[in-house]
C-alpha cells in the first residue's frame, strides 16, 4: 500500500494533466474548426459595429462562424455575390437596389432604416444656397450618400443636377480629410466622421437621415437567393450572430463605447458621442417595413431605373430566420410596422 503522500502526489498529477487536457478544447487551435463565411463592407463604417464588436466578444464563433470581412464597392460586391466569391454583403440599400435590377438577392437582417448621413461644409458655409457652384464629396455617382443629398437638395430649391459639383470617391474618412484642407467645400459624412468634423470646427447642415427619411439606406446582411436554398444552417447562424451582437451592442454601453474607441481611433469621449449617435439608428428588432422598403424602390426610380422587376417589398426580403430566431427566444415575433 502506498503512502498517503505518494496517493495524494499521483493524484495532483492526474487533476493537473485533466485540466490541461480540458483547457486545449477551448485554445485558439480550436478556431480552425470554424467554418469561415466571407462578407462584404463597402467601408469600415460605424453601422458596422455590431458586427465588429460580434466578432471581438465571440458571438460569432459561438455559433461556429469565423466571419471574414472585406471592404469592397456595392457594384463588385453585388458581383462577388451572384458568382459565389462572397457569402453575405452589408450594403443595404444598395445592395437592394441590386435585386431591383434582377440579382437575386435577398435582405436577412436589417441594422437600421435611417441614412446615417451628415452634410458638413466649410465653416464661412451658413446654408443649403451657398453651396450653389460649390464642391460636394460623395462617395460615388448613383450611391446611397449622393441620391439621399440629391433628394435634400431639391427640397432646399436647388437643382441638384446642375447647382453643385459633385466630387466622388470621397468616402468619409477622405470627405473628412478633404474638407479640412479646403479642398471641398462640403462632403456626406458619417460616423465617426460626422462627430469628428464637428469637433475640428466644421458646420453641419442637415441630418440627412432626418431631412430626407423615405431616403434609407436600410443596412443590414443581403444574401443570394442560391446561399439561401443551400445553406439555410448556416444563414440562421449568421441572422442569430447578428441579433445577439446588436443587442449586445445596444446593451451593454461601455463595452461598445470601448470598441468604438479601439477601431475607429477614438478618444473615449468622441467614442461616447459616435455611440449615443449610432445607436438610435438601430432597429428595434431587425426588421423594417415594407414601406421603407418600398422607399427604396422609389429612390431606385428616382436614379433612373426605369425597368423594376420587383413589384412588392416583399420579393426582396426575408426575415423568416429572424422571426424563428426571436419566437426560439420566446421574444415577439411582430415583424416591423
Amino acid at each position: 500500500m502506498l503512502p498517503y503522500r505518494e496517493i495524494s502526489i499521483q493524484l495532483l498529477c492526474v487533476v493537473v494533466l485533466l485540466m490541461i487536457v480540458l483547457s486545449g478544447l477551448n485554445t485558439p487551435g480550436r478556431a480552425a474548426t470554424l467554418e469561415t463565411i466571407r462578407l462584404a463592407v463597402p467601408t469600415k463604417a460605424v453601422q458596422y459595429a455590431p458586427i465588429y464588436l460580434g466578432i471581438k466578444e465571440g458571438v460569432f464563433a459561438a455559433e461556429g462562424l469565423s466571419l471574414e470581412m472585406h471592404n469592397m464597392r456595392t457594384d463588385l460586391a453585388m458581383t462577388a455575390l451572384n458568382n459565389g466569391k462572397l457569402d453575405y454583403i452589408a450594403h443595404g440599400g444598395a445592395a437592394l437596389r441590386g435585386a431591383i435590377r434582377g440579382f437575386p438577392v435577398k435582405l436577412i437582417f436589417a441594422l437600421d432604416d435611417k441614412a446615417p448621413f451628415w452634410l458638413f461644409v466649410r465653416p464661412e458655409i451658413t446654408s443649403v444656397q451657398m453651396l450653389k457652384k460649390k464642391s460636394v464629396g460623395v462617395s460615388f455617382p448613383g450611391d446611397t450618400p449622393h441620391l439621399v443629398l440629391k433628394r435634400f437638395l431639391r427640397q432646399r430649391g436647388l437643382d441638384p443636377e446642375k447647382d453643385v459639383i459633385y466630387v466622388s470617391g470621397q468616402f468619409s474618412p477622405i470627405g473628412f480629410q478633404g474638407l479640412l484642407a479646403g479642398a471641398l467645400d462640403g462632403a456626406v459624412l458619417a460616423p465617426p466622421y460626422s462627430v469628428l468634423a464637428e469637433e475640428q470646427g466644421l458646420r453641419s447642415l442637415a441630418f440627412l437621415g432626418e431631412e430626407v427619411p423615405d431616403a434609407p439606406t436600410i443596412n443590414g446582411i443581403v444574401t443570394s437567393d442560391r446561399h439561401i436554398r443551400s445553406r439555410p444552417e448556416q444563414v440562421k447562424r449568421l441572422v442569430r450572430s447578428m441579433y445577439k451582437s446588436v443587442n449586445l451592442y445596444r446593451q451593454e454601453q461601455e463595452l461598445a463605447i470601448t470598441s468604438l474607441a479601439t477601431e475607429f481611433n477614438l478618444n473615449k469621449q468622441a467614442a461616447a458621442k459616435v455611440y449615443r449617435t449610432a445607436v438610435r439608428m438601430l432597429t428595434p428588432n431587425g426588421e423594417v417595413s415594407g414601406a421603407k422598403v418600398r422607399d427604396v424602390l422609389n429612390l431606385a426610380r428616382e436614379s433612373g431605373q426605369t425597368s423594376i422587376p420587383v413589384e412588392t417589398p416583399e420579393e426582396i426580403i426575408d426575415f423568416s430566420f429572424l422571426r424563428e430566431i426571436r419566437r426560439e427566444r420566446g421574444e415577439s415575433d411582430r415583424s416591423a410596422k
